[in-house]
């Protein structure tokens, strides 16, 4: 019931013009509150501009990596990406997460030692109730701590004093104005019109594409994807902000990895192969068109709202599904697998559980990207 309702708002909010009458009176209405929405966004955006709200300084430097919608761009492999680069500078960072889809209120610190994920210093006695956000970056970039918790002015001084960070990667962060931060990175997706969408809840937009002039970096995600609008969406960023950097990235396949042998399985493998799909992400048809491009055929999708809870029946539905539809294997994402995981801990599943592990690579813009962030790290 919640997929189709997050399917048919997902339709309707993508879509400038109703196909019936039902999607009319639907869209009508969530104009109204996209209009009440907007005089929020604009006043609360118009008291930070005007210094009436404070944000908090810090200790260190803040960057923050952020959107205008409500996710598919990327954010987790960006923050990945800034971190690796950050460290190499030299620079210890720390990540601030809110934390979004997990149960366990914070603040916590999540922090990889050799192959253990440690909460708190302690090891974790069990996963459920962590958000997976948190839990994947923590997972991909050993010793780096992630801190959660939804002030995350308070994590961020957490993050100065308890772990000595020099330099802080605020996740999902473009409209917590609450926190003062020294660069402001926004990632937009290729495939995003050119005019946006509508603001929440009639369409997927955060705030107005205008918002984008408080950027300093303009990264177009998924660039590979759309070759032939790209010129024209560069050209559209930089009349709305000519003096943000530009760049242009994509997500690649890094690996594939058996979540129940935990063995490494090569992409080739994919080339002609029957497999299903099964997704609780932003952006679906994305991952789904990766498994394409590596050669798989899909012979059956499942798919989730963003940060879907999985219950025990709807795997066991979803195992039952994909083992019927003659698939050799399921393919999931990272973060899928971080929830998924206990169901096939508990039991084997009836086929292969493939996880696809993905990274951002910068196509355009890596100089001017890496100065910035060398300058405000003080390198």
């Amino acid at each position: 019931m919640r997929q189709s309702l997050h399917d048919a708002w997902w339709r309707l909010a993508t879509t400038s013009q109703p196909h019936t009458c039902s999607d009319t009176v639907l869209g009508s209405a969530l104009q109204g509150g996209a209009l009440l929405y907007e005089l929020g966004v604009a006043a609360r955006n118009h008291a930070y501009d005007q210094g009436w709200a404070k944000p908090v300084r810090l200790g260190c430097p803040v960057i923050s990596v952020g959107n205008l919608t409500v996710g598919g761009t990327g954010k987790t492999a960006c923050v990945e990406l800034l971190t690796n680069n950050i460290q190499r500078l030299g620079t210890r960072v720390a990540i601030l997460s809110r934390g979004y889809g997990g149960r366990l209120r914070g603040p916590y610190a999540l922090v990889r030692e050799g192959n253990r994920l440690l909460l708190d210093g302690q090891p974790i006695p069990g996963q459920d109730g962590l958000a997976d956000e948190p839990q994947l970056l923590a997972a991909r970039l050993p010793g780096v701590p992630v801190l959660v918790g939804r002030r995350r002015e308070q994590t961020g001084a957490q993050a100065c004093e308890r772990f000595q960070a020099q330099a802080l990667i605020l996740d999902d962060g473009f409209q917590y104005r609450r926190l003062h931060r020294d660069c402001d990175v926004v990632l937009i997706n290729a495939r995003m019109p050119l005019g946006g969408w509508a603001l929440l809840p009639r369409g997927p937009m955060r705030e107005p594409l205008r918002a984008l002039r408080r950027a300093d970096i303009l990264i177009i995600t998924k660039a590979d994807q759309t070759l032939s609008m790209l010129a024209a969406m560069q050209e559209r960023l930089k009349a709305i902000h000519p003096e943000a950097i530009i760049a242009t990235a994509s997500h690649e396949p890094s690996g594939l990895s058996d979540d129940v042998t935990h063995e490494a399985v090569a992409l080739d493998r994919l080339v002609d192969r029957k497999v299903s799909a099964l997704s609780s992400i932003g952006d679906p048809e994305g991952f789904e068109e990766t498994l394409r491009r590596l050669g798989a055929s899909l012979v059956g999708t499942v798919r989730y709202p963003d940060h879907h809870r999985y219950r025990a029946e709807e795997w066991a539905a979803i195992a039952r599904q994909a083992a019927s539809s003659e698939a050799e294997a399921l393919l999931t994402t990272e973060k899928d697998a971080i929830r998924l995981r206990p169901f096939w801990q508990a039991h084997t599943p009836p086929l292969p559980v493939w996880v696809l592990h993905v990274e951002m690579r910068l196509l355009s813009g890596q100089e001017l990207v890496d100065a910035r962030l060398a300058r405000v790290c003080g390198r």
